[in-house]
């Protein structure tokens, strides 16, 4: 008998929509595969009963960190995967609990509980990239509506949107006659935009978040101001000073800190529905500070900072905190109330949820691509509580 090359199939999208029953495609594609080789179809079935009842009973946190284990190996391997697999029995798959629960995190992230049907609950879809341009002039772009290419020429600095659905700001003059001039990106909920600045930082705005910044930074200091969630990628820029070259530093303003920084990557939080300011620092250093009370602690690569009244400094779970810039809810023990304000963001909707509901905590890890009710059924399933969409608003009851 022919053994399964257990990598292929986890590989193979067809083969996870064909346990799942839809698209009728990748469906025909299998039967068709076993009516070629029905000599095969009895370990197929039993296999496929097998994935689809590991998809309803493998605790997701396990399966995602086993998941993303796997995936790392995978990619390291970087290659392309034979699509005539082979077939074996289900004990040899069995014999690994590393690749079950990896089947079924990989099931979970494919919608596999998310089979949709006839019924009369509202289908709202994820959010996507668009935003709101102001310029100096103070009009107004959406650049969600408007075509590739240069979108103004202000202060010496062109704007243009790429085919990809990026902001880039580019120089285009030496001189300016107003460099006080600033713009403000602003998106929606329901929707994300990315950006590059005038000096080459990148930004990355999730929804109902804003950054408004200068089209020419000063020599002395680079400086932003943000609302919601912005990730960051800052370029370098140095000047000389005193003979000898020195970093031009780079300023972030929220509504209750400033973080200084010098070249780095990090992620700020600071919706104003969230408990704090949570700053969280992938690479480089920087320094934030309250303008509260005036408090002021210097971050190290994987910490982050929470800001009430005063800061508290720990170790950041970074994959959990930049997962939306990849796509991804992730959510490890973390508050329904924490889970709805996200969900409400992205998805545009209002939440309707008892507090005693709201302090429920889940784990699990869900495409932001996924329609609504990916999330909803992803509560359900728990058994914890019940979710009901109504138009654009969810209802949780017990």
């Amino acid at each position: 008998m022919e053994e399964l090359n257990l990598k292929a199939l986890l590989a193979d999208e067809s083969f996870i929509n064909y346990c799942k029953g839809y698209p009728a495609h990748d469906v025909a594609k299998w039967e068709n595969w076993l009516q070629d080789r029905p000599q095969y179809r009895k370990e197929v079935e039993e296999q496929k009963r097998i994935v689809q009842a590991l998809a309803y009973h493998v605790t997701v946190t396990t399966a995602e960190d086993n998941y993303l284990r796997l995936k790392e190996r995978i990619a390291k391997k970087n290659k392309k995967l034979d699509t005539g697999f082979r077939i074996s029995s289900w004990l040899k798959i069995a014999a690994s609990i590393l690749l079950i629960c990896s089947i079924s995190y990989l099931i979970f992230r494919q919608s596999f509980l998310f089979k949709p049907d006839n019924s009369t609950q509202s289908l709202v879809i994820p959010g996507e990239d668009k935003a709101l341009l102001t310029l100096a002039d103070g009009s107004t772009i959406s650049l969600d509506e408007v075509a590739v290419g240069t979108l103004a020429l202000e202060g010496g600095v062109r704007v243009e949107k790429t085919k990809s659905g990026q902001l880039i700001y580019s120089v285009s003059e030496s001189e300016s006659n107003n460099k006080s001039a600033s713009n403000t990106i602003a998106t929606p909920k329901g929707g994300q935009y990315r950006l590059t600045l005038p000096d080459g930082s990148k930004a990355w705005l999730n929804a109902a978040s804003s950054l408004h910044y200068p089209i020419h930074f000063e020599n002395n200091e680079r400086r932003v101001k943000m609302t919601g969630e912005v990730y960051f990628e800052i370029a370098k820029m140095e000047k000389r000073q005193h003979g000898r070259m020195e970093r031009i530093p780079f300023y972030v303003e929220t509504a209750h800190q400033e973080i200084q920084v010098l070249g780095t990557h990090f992620n700020v939080n600071s919706y104003p529905d969230e408990p704090g300011i949570v700053t969280t620092l992938l690479e480089g250093s920087v320094r934030v500070t309250s303008s509260l009370n005036g408090e002021s602690i210097l971050l190290r690569p994987g910490q982050q900072s929470f800001l009430d009244k005063h800061f508290v400094v720990g170790d950041a779970d970074v994959e959990q905190q930049v997962a939306w810039t990849a796509g991804d809810f992730v959510f490890k023990s973390e508050s329904l109330a924490g889970i709805l304000r996200k969900v409400s963001r992205w998805y545009d909707v209002d939440i309707v949820c008892p507090p005693h509901l709201g302090k429920l905590k889940f784990d699990g890890i869900v495409s932001r691509s996924q329609p609504l009710t990916a999330i909803m059924d992803m509560v359900e399933i728990t058994g914890k509580a019940k979710l009901k969409l109504i138009e654009r608003r969810i209802i949780v009851t017990d």
